[in-house]
């Protein structure tokens, strides 16, 4: 094919239709080399797939949780932020996974945490501030938790505040 550019230049395009076709031969196949040798294929397989799960939750260490800069002094002060940093990337997972069944991404979640509002009207009264969405319409659902009601009770907030999964 003949093209011509704005100064007037020409030059001819062509497509290796060979290249194409030995890459298409070779594509959506994976080579993994490990030294696991008791695994089956899949196995070995779906842990290497899964391995960006691992990078996902570091970064979400770094920038959701602020894991990073530690403005930590102590040693043990250190380990204890970044313990609950830990901890806190594993109870989302445990949540992501296990109760939601991998159905939303852990940013999803971690925003529902950091967005969550009630408000205290009186002794006994609250009013959830949060902006109904999907997510937390589905978490209400397979929790029984009241998140989506308006008006909520003291003993209501004591439910969320004490839920086990």
């Amino acid at each position: 094919v003949l093209f011509t550019d704005k100064s007037g230049k020409k030059a001819q395009v062509t497509i290796d239709e060979d290249a194409i076709d030995r890459d298409l031969k070779l594509a959506g196949y994976n080579l993994l080399v490990t030294s696991e040798t008791r695994m089956r294929d899949q196995d070995i397989y779906e842990t290497y797939h899964n391995l960006w799960r691992i990078e996902e939750s570091f970064k979400i260490m770094k920038s959701d949780l602020d894991a990073r800069p530690a403005f930590c002094q102590k040693e043990e002060t250190i380990k204890g932020h970044f313990l609950i940093c830990y901890l806190a990337v594993l109870l989302t997972r445990l949540l992501q996974f296990k109760v939601l069944g991998d159905r939303y991404c852990s940013e999803d979640i971690l925003n529902f945490f950091k967005q969550f509002r009630a408000a205290r009207v009186s002794e006994r009264k609250y009013i959830n501030l949060t902006r109904s969405s999907t997510f937390i319409r589905e978490f209400a659902q397979k929790t029984g938790l009241p998140l989506t009601s308006y008006f909520l009770s003291e003993s209501q907030i004591k439910k969320m505040l004490s839920h086990r999964f």
